[in-house]
């Protein structure tokens, strides 16, 4: 949509990452901030995108499609973000937070399931 319809930030958080968006308000229209929150297991994927010259981007691919029915312009479960300059070095970061935290949710769940067939046995 572009830098002058909507703005907003991703957070990462320990337990979720939430998207939290507006749209620019209009002179008689102000418009409420929207927040989404995903659970990292519902997360499929997050890819920086950038170049010389080129817009920075930061793509959020997850497993939930309805959750970014009310975001303008996602598209069927990806939602693509346009970086504004000062935010680049955060961005960048973001990949990594994600893979961590899935990382955790995944030994966490495979910690569960052994524990489970241990007290069955």
């Amino acid at each position: 949509m572009g830098y002058d319809v909507v703005e907003g930030q991703l957070l990462c958080r320990s337990d979720e990452l939430v998207l939290q968006f507006k749209q620019k308000d209009r002179a008689f229209r102000k418009n409420p901030i929207q927040s989404v929150a995903f659970s990292y297991s519902e997360i499929e994927g997050v890819e920086f995108h950038g170049g010389w010259f080129k817009p920075k981007r930061l793509v959020l691919r997850t497993d939930s499609p309805e959750k970014l029915s009310g975001f303008p312009g996602a598209g069927v479960g990806s939602v693509e973000l346009f970086v504004q300059p000062e935010s680049v070095p955060g961005a960048k970061k973001v990949f990594g937070i994600v893979d961590f935290r899935k990382s955790e949710n995944r030994l966490a769940a495979s910690e569960a399931r052994l524990n489970d067939r241990s007290e069955k046995s």
